[in-house]
């Protein structure tokens, strides 16, 4: 059986360079999770900061690289939820949570992202993060079980109650979406 390699680990463990080159090789990953499960920028890098000090504290534990990648995931989306928990029992909502105003994403079709968007956010927790592991991170059902902690059957309870409310939301599209046509 061959050996699992941890040449990242290990060379993070003797030289912060070698951290910042972990942290490069997952950043997009990390920060698309957080940023997908807030739709917030500000927070998603908090986030995202918050599992890199995680990381560095737990270097010792990881048991190879494929075990880093992994770990970062779970560790994001734990956070993430437990983020969320946490503004339930907020009064108030900090400046640093209020979108900027005139801010705005540069899509394909905004109105319709935004929508889409907007129903992806209302669904509960546990749907949300096992829509975003599979369509964003594009994982398996059986590596979504593993990140999140979730029995593999339960994980495509899931998945497929989630589409469903999708699907029965975005019916309504049509009539909800309207579009003018461009002027001349």
């Amino acid at each position: 059986m061959e050996a699992v390699s941890r040449e990242l680990v290990d060379a993070a463990l003797a030289d912060k360079e070698a951290f910042a080159a972990i942290i490069e090789r997952h950043e997009s990953m990390v920060y698309s999770l957080a940023y997908n499960f807030f739709q917030d920028r500000t927070l998603a890098q908090d986030i995202a900061q918050e599992a890199y000090l995680e990381l560095y504290r737990n270097l010792t534990k990881l048991e190879s690289d494929v075990h880093l990648s992994n770990w970062l995931r779970q560790t994001v989306t734990r956070k993430c939820i437990d983020y969320k928990r946490r503004q339930k029992h907020r009064r108030y909502r900090p400046l640093e949570e209020v979108r900027e105003p005139g801010f705005h994403d540069v899509r394909r079709d905004p109105i319709l992202a935004d929508a889409l968007g907007q129903r992806v956010a209302a669904l509960p927790e546990k749907m949300r993060v096992v829509l975003i592991l599979r369509f964003q991170e594009d994982l398996k059902l059986s590596e979504i079980a593993d990140v999140t902690g979730i029995p593999l059957n339960t994980v495509k309870t899931l998945l497929h109650r989630s589409l469903k409310k999708l699907k029965s939301k975005v019916a309504r599209f049509e009539t909800e979406v309207c579009y003018e046509p461009l002027g001349r």
